[in-house]
């Protein structure tokens, strides 16, 4: 059977619980924090609006997201973190500066940026609802708070440098001032440049703990994954020194995937940084690997089978160096999904012909299969590289039909099954890497030779 991919079960209802659990004690340290008491009756109404909220939107719209189903874990972490580090400095900001100055800028900045905008709108839902509650179930407050917050996810969603996380900061100040003017919560100048101070501090402390985050949860911001990319890390100049014909096909391919993946909307940054690891494992004897040999090929004086157990670990290893350096959970993702269960043809038809045996389960990589669209991506562009490579004349046409056969031989091998990818998005996918590939391999003009006296006159 061909083993399908690694997409996970819905979530226990043991973990709904846990995460509810936390949020009714994260109730009782607040209300003790802010008024040094701990009321029965208003936990009571807190714990049945917060926790049905809680429970019928948060954790059933969560439940939806593919990248949660992947990696449960370190998704509500990135998610739980944020939220309750940010409530839990907001209640110290409510009871001992300014209850006007409570802002959802530090947790709807960060997941914005750690996962997406749509999680990123329901963590500043969540901190707004949890604030206007604990205000006296006041409408009013909790629009103030959640509207500012919500400009914040839009222009935080595609941030990719550091400077512009100051935008985030002026947008929400503005608003949030904005908006005590009109509902005449305050007038008052020394609150006002408050809310203003916070919310720059806010900024300060969310510049400094994305790292932090993101080391912990291995989830990154694209801004993670940029810095990530620098070519100087120290997994990709091992890959330099030990496996340099893998490197500058990773250098092709990330250039293929980036824009492949950005003409269909995708994260083109996740897809570029990704190509640059997905084949570290192959600084684990390089020399078993056609882009590092040189003449000779010592797959020539052993089994094929042994050649594919080689292969396997390239994967294995891969995956080993990624969890060392801590790289992000989606390259750990790509480097193990980009072969797919496919079967390693050249083996196993050496090894049909010494032995006649047919039994391709020995020569599949362990997969498994790709499980979103950029790992997808990497897979198709991958093995195009490698085609583009035996070319001797790349030709557009002959290209397009050379796809076109990868395209459909990985759908009806189920290759493309769990990546989220349609067949207008493949077409589009297939249109793009010919024209990357036609634009990186262009003929240049001939020069004519001219005599080098004539040159020096």
């Amino acid at each position: 059977m061909r083993k399908k991919g690694s997409k996970k079960a819905p979530q226990s209802l043991e973990s709904i619980l846990l995460r509810m659990l936390i949020f009714a004690v994260v109730g009782f340290i607040v209300e003790f924090v802010i008024w040094r008491r701990l009321s029965f009756d208003f936990q009571v109404k807190f714990n049945v609006v917060f926790q049905t909220y809680w429970f019928f939107i948060v954790e059933m719209y969560i439940e939806k997201k593919k990248m949660f189903q992947l990696h449960p874990l370190n998704y509500w972490a990135a998610f739980m973190i944020p939220l309750i580090s940010a409530i839990m400095l907001n209640s110290f900001i409510y009871k001992y500066l300014s209850l006007y100055s409570v802002t959802a800028l530090l947790s709807t900045l960060l997941i914005t940026m750690l996962i997406d905008f749509d999680v990123g709108i329901l963590s500043s839902l969540s901190f707004s609802l949890f604030f206007g509650i604990i205000y006296g179930f006041d409408i009013t407050y909790m629009m103030i708070i959640f509207l500012p917050s919500t400009l914040v996810a839009w222009v935080s969603k595609k941030i990719v440098r550091r400077i512009e996380i100051f935008l985030p900061f002026i947008i929400s100040s503005v608003l949030q001032i904005a908006l005590m003017l009109l509902f005449r919560y305050t007038n008052d100048t020394n609150e006002l440049l408050t809310i203003l101070l916070i919310n720059f501090f806010t900024m300060l402390i969310s510049m400094g703990i994305l790292p932090f985050f993101e080391y912990i949860t291995r989830v990154y911001s694209d801004l993670g994954l940029l810095e990530l990319g620098n070519l100087n890390h120290p997994a990709l100049k091992k890959m330099t020194l030990h496996a340099a014909g893998t490197y500058y096909h990773s250098m092709i391919i990330s250039n293929i995937a980036e824009s492949a993946t950005e003409h269909i909307n995708g994260n083109s940054i996740l897809a570029r940084v990704g190509a640059y690891f997905h084949d570290i494992g192959k600084t684990w004897r390089p020399q078993f690997f056609t882009e590092n040999q040189r003449g000779v090929n010592p797959h020539d004086n052993i089994s094929p089978k042994m050649s594919s157990l080689i292969l396997d670990n390239h994967v294995n290893y891969g995956k080993q160096m990624a969890k060392e350096y801590r790289l992000p959970i989606l390259i750990e993702d790509m480097i193990i999904q980009h072969q797919g269960t496919r079967i390693k043809q050249f083996f196993y038809k050496k090894y049909y012909d010494e032995t006649g045996i047919q039994n391709t389960d020995l020569f599949k990589y362990p997969g498994p299969i790709p499980q979103f669209k950029e790992s997808a991506i990497l897979m198709i562009c991958d093995v195009t590289e490698a085609i583009t490579r035996s070319m001797k004349d790349v030709n557009a046409s002959v290209l397009n039909e050379k796809l076109d056969d990868l395209i459909q031989s990985l759908f009806f091998e189920g290759q493309l099954d769990d990546s989220g990818l349609s067949l207008r998005e493949l077409q589009m996918i297939k249109g793009k890497i010919i024209r990357t590939i036609m634009e990186m391999n262009h003929k240049r003009i001939k020069y004519p030779k001219i005599d080098q006296k004539e040159l020096k006159r």
